[in-house]
């Protein structure tokens, strides 16, 4: 029996001449509204969703848009026309006409690459059993998505929703001290298509940046600026650390512009281990002394022999 040609324009509600932008928002709206976990008619939602996932995961090539806009056209042209062989098939072009493929080997052999299996995916399934015999198994499609933390969220981990491509929202566990660039599965968390089972969803993680601190592995960095006699005599400066904790640094007498002095165990915490934090001196020299402090400067400085 003859296939009718998937309209996934209709499917989608969107026009041949649609925008890739146009496209993806057609579909966003559809996969929300007719999930599966959000509709009392199960099984008929599920076969709705089956055929958003599988127009929009052609529709939102532009490869394999090229290739079903041409079937659209001429079935037969769209490959070349190849010749005749020993099996048969027949397809219906949206027009009403049939078109006769006779095949001596496997179709994907014929069209090369993955081309037998978009083919008989825009047809789809028929044969004596029931299912396409020139179909490739489709494999569960595995999903990427970034989700991007504010600084202090990294740090101190918990849990957050987050939104799926598909628009179901999933709440996940943050891992405390979470770096940039870490991915975490959620097993057969990815869409079903076409009636093949779900992927893993894989959830990256980007962090902001923070004004006052940058992360390098799990120790931080900051700056404190001193005034030039801090930095001659020493002293003791009151700072907050990125958790919020207040701390005392002792900077030692001689301390020179760009130095770093190292707070032990306050860097960034994980489950294992902890960073540690490290103070960059910036020393500022004062612009605009007054005479009477330029004087008493200079006095001090010519008694400690340190001006001439």
């Amino acid at each position: 029996m003859a296939q009718m040609l998937k309209d996934y324009y209709e499917i989608l509600g969107v026009p041949e001449t649609a925008t890739e932008e146009e496209i993806k928002k057609a579909y966003r709206k559809l996969a929300r509204e007719w999930h599966p976990d959000r509709n009392p008619n199960k099984a008929q939602a599920e076969e709705r969703f089956k055929e958003i996932q599988e127009a929009y995961s052609v529709l939102s090539d532009p490869e394999k848009r090229r290739q079903y806009d041409m079937l659209r056209k001429n079935p037969f042209n769209a490959f070349g026309g190849f010749s005749p062989g020993n099996g048969s098939r027949f397809y219906q072009t949206p027009e009403g006409t049939f078109v006769h493929f006779e095949t001596s080997g496997n179709l994907e052999d014929l069209l090369g690459g993955g081309l037998g299996d978009l083919f008989s995916r825009f047809f789809g399934g028929f044969g004596r059993t029931g299912q396409d015999p020139f179909s490739r198994t489709r494999h569960p499609r595995d999903v990427e998505v970034r989700v991007r933390l504010p600084f202090e969220q990294a740090l101190r981990g918990g849990k957050t929703d987050i939104t799926l491509p598909d628009g179901q929202k999933v709440r996940i566990n943050v891992p405390k001290g979470v770096r940039p660039g870490f991915k975490i599965r959620l097993k057969n968390g990815g869409p079903t298509i076409a009636g093949v089972s779900k992927g893993n969803v894989y959830i990256i993680f980007d962090v902001e940046p923070h004004p006052r601190f940058r992360r390098e592995g799990d120790d931080l960095y900051t700056t404190l600026t001193i005034n030039p006699l801090e930095a001659m005599l020493g002293t003791t400066r009151e700072l907050v650390d990125a958790y919020g904790r207040y701390l005392k640094l002792r900077i030692p007498p001689g301390t020179q512009p760009g130095e770093r002095l190292r707070i032990r165990g306050h860097g960034v915490e994980t489950d294992t281990t902890k960073g540690d934090l490290y103070v960059e001196i910036h020393v500022e020299i004062p612009r605009n002394l007054s005479a009477e402090q330029q004087r008493l400067l200079r006095e001090a400085a010519q008694k400690a022999g340190l001006l001439s």
